[in-house]
Formats: C-alpha cells, sequence, structure tokens
C-alpha cells in the first residue's frame, strides 16, 4: 500500500492528479475531498451508516475513520461540525499572517489526512503532505513543475482572464504557497531534495507523466 504526494504550482499540475488516482485505482485526496469530510464529520453515526450503504458498503472504511476521527476530536475539544469552512481556506487565507486557530487547522486537516492514508492506496494532492509524510517510508513524493509563462498561458485559457490578470493570479498564488509552507511545515517547496522526483508538465502530456510516475513505484 502506497502513498503518493503530488505537488505543483498553479498551472503545472493540470489533470495529473485525477488521471493518477484512476490508473492506479488510489482514492484521490484533495481539496474537494477534504471539504466535503469535513461535511461528513457533522453526520451522526446513523447517517454515516446511510452513507456505507449508498455506496453499498464501499463507504465503510471511509466512514469508520470519521466515526473514529469525531470520538478523538471530541476529547481534543474540537467541533467537526465547524471543519468545512477550515479544509475550504485557500493558501491564500492561512498565509496572511497568524491566526489563533491555525495550529488546529494544521493539526486536523494532517489527522484526516493520515486517517486516509491509513487506510492505503492513495493520491493526495499538496496541502504539505510532501512534508507530513516526508519520514513515511512507503510515501512517494513528486512535484510537477511548469515554465512561469506557460503556466500562465495555462491559466488565462482555463478561466478566461487576459494575460495580466492571469500573471497576477499566479504570481500570488507562488508566494502564498511558498509562505504557507514555511511558515506550518519549515520547508522551501521548491526544494528538489523532497521529492522522488521532479516532473516538468510542459514538455509531456499529463497520461505520459502518469505511466511515469506508475512506472517508478511499481
Amino acid at each position: 500500500m502506497s502513498i503518493i504526494t503530488l505537488t505543483g504550482h498553479l498551472g503545472s499540475i493540470g489533470n495529473i492528479p485525477a488521471l493518477l488516482a484512476e490508473h492506479l485505482g488510489y482514492r484521490l485526496i484533495d481539496r474537494e475531498l477534504l471539504i466535503e469530510s469535513a461535511q461528513m464529520l457533522g453526520m451522526s453515526d446513523e447517517e454515516l451508516e446511510q452513507f456505507d450503504e449508498r455506496t453499498k458498503g464501499l463507504g465503510g472504511p471511509l466512514s469508520n475513520f470519521l466515526k473514529s476521527f469525531i470520538e478523538k476530536s471530541s476529547l481534543a475539544g474540537i467541533d467537526p461540525s465547524g471543519l468545512e469552512a477550515t479544509f475550504a481556506s485557500s493558501y491564500a487565507d492561512t498565509a496572511r499572517g497568524f491566526q489563533s486557530d491555525d495550529l488546529l487547522y494544521i493539526d486536523t486537516m494532517t489527522e484526516v489526512m493520515k486517517g486516509y492514508a491509513e487506510e492505503g492506496d492513495v493520491v493526495i494532492v499538496g496541502r504539505g503532505s510532501q512534508a507530513i509524510f516526508q519520514h513515511t517510508s512507503n510515501a512517494f513524493h513528486f512535484r510537477i513543475v511548469c515554465d512561469p509563462e506557460e503556466r500562465i498561458k495555462r491559466f488565462a485559457k482555463s478561466q478566461n482572464l487576459d494575460l495580466d490578470d492571469a500573471r497576477k493570479r499566479v504570481n500570488d498564488s507562488d508566494n502564498q504557497r511558498e509562505i504557507w509552507h514555511k511558515k506550518y511545515f519549515g520547508i522551501d517547496y521548491r526544494s528538489p531534495y523532497l521529492y522522488r522526483m521532479v516532473l516538468n508538465s510542459e514538455f509531456s502530456s499529463d497520461e505520459k507523466l502518469v505511466q511515469t510516475i506508475a512506472h517508478f513505484i511499481n
């Protein structure tokens, strides 16, 4: 059972996470699933059991983990029902200065990620996962890079922006991610030494990079 983490600047990572998870048959842990998990943390045991029924048992490991997390969080004084907004926070939201609930945010997100990882065979996108699982023997860390101007063009096209607006958004995102990783994990996430492999998405299709990663870990 493996843990794969993928890290990339805005405009570089494309559809690689979803394609890789599908190719390997792994669970994809991205921002959307973290938000969904937070929503589910507010459910009762009965509602989680209904979730299992709707997914024909496939949600069993997930709901069992969430039940366990709810029990732990109640002992720690965490209100699970208030975590949706926390997980929805962007790098920018939590990179601006120190907030009183910052450590709770990171600790909770870390525990949720670890809970999924314990189930095995996951692809985790960003959120400091390369630092959280830095010393985990079955974790493989990959960074996806791309020339900044190419990233700007891609982002402008995907968001229907002019190049000047896209350049500002991309530059702001780069700065915020750098601050975020240094603030919470004390790392320079651009360093190649954090990763098993650094891949350039400018010169290869998402499908080819997925094949490269899959070949590397097998």
